[in-house]
């Protein structure tokens, strides 16, 4: 008898358990719905067609095909496509950076008058500085992206508009080039990541794909080349076949 109402009592704690984790889990995603209810500032269709077209015009880099993610105002990933004809065209690496790089950017961006951060405007000062005080150093260490999340799901959604990724907060901080703020008017809408190419050729596509879908900001979230890039000097290293970057500021 009292071994019947032990496994009786193991069996009730372990089904309470699985509802607590459900319901909890459940609960999540009834946040991520209220926070989807911002709205996407693009559809996946826009995307798709806005990427792949930037894809074909860009040049520069290795000329490989790009992952592209937009997250909305609070960071919610809302829309994911590739460049290539198929999911296999470009790294699969570059999807959860472009995510990363989404957040970033939309997480460092304000409404005018005071504007955008590119991540590529990150680089510069989040390198060591011999002397000490380089006030950004340690940046790409927060907002640790939740891997677990952004690894989960079905492989061959991936791309699509049933990527597991959208509806999701997974965070991430990149401090090179493929991330920009969207915006609507002076008002910050959401982010988009590029990545797939050198962190050069991530900026000047991710720069082509923003302005065909007509969400350019201010414009001052260029991409600093320079030839020596240190924590004095600012700036964001040249990258192979780097001429005609889109959304360049400098060239040296």
């Amino acid at each position: 008898m009292a071994k019947i109402l032990t496994k009786t009592l193991v069996i009730g704690l372990s089904t309470v358990a699985a509802l607590s984790v459900n319901v909890s889990a459940h609960a999540d995603d009834l946040d991520n719905d209220k926070d989807l209810r911002l709205g996407c500032p693009v559809t996946y269709a826009q995307l798709k067609s806005a990427v792949t077209q930037a894809a074909q015009a860009d040049t520069t880099g290795l000329d490989n095909d790009y992952w592209a993610v937009v997250v909305n105002r609070s960071g919610n990933v809302c829309a994911v496509a590739y460049s290539g004809p198929t999911i296999d065209s470009q790294w699969l690496a570059s999807r959860q950076i472009a995510a990363a790089k989404a957040f970033t950017a939309n997480g460092l961006s304000l409404n005018l008058p005071k504007g955008p951060l590119s991540t590529a405007q990150l680089y510069g000062f989040v390198q060591p500085s011999p002397s000490g005080g380089n006030p950004l150093y340690g940046l790409q260490f927060g907002n640790e992206q939740n891997a677990k999340r952004a690894y989960q799901g079905d492989y061959n959604a991936f791309g699509t508009e049933r990527d597991p990724l959208v509806g999701a907060r997974i965070g991430g901080t990149i401090t090179f080039g493929g991330g920009l703020a969207l915006y609507n008017g002076s008002n910050v809408v959401g982010g988009l990541g590029l990545s797939g190419d050198t962190a050069c050729a991530d900026h000047s596509t991710a720069w082509r794909t923003r302005t065909i879908l007509g969400m350019v900001g201010p414009g001052t979230d260029t991409i600093p080349l320079t030839n020596g890039a240190t924590p004095t000097t600012g700036g964001h290293p040249r990258c192979p076949n780097d001429t005609g970057t889109q959304g360049q500021a400098t060239s040296s």
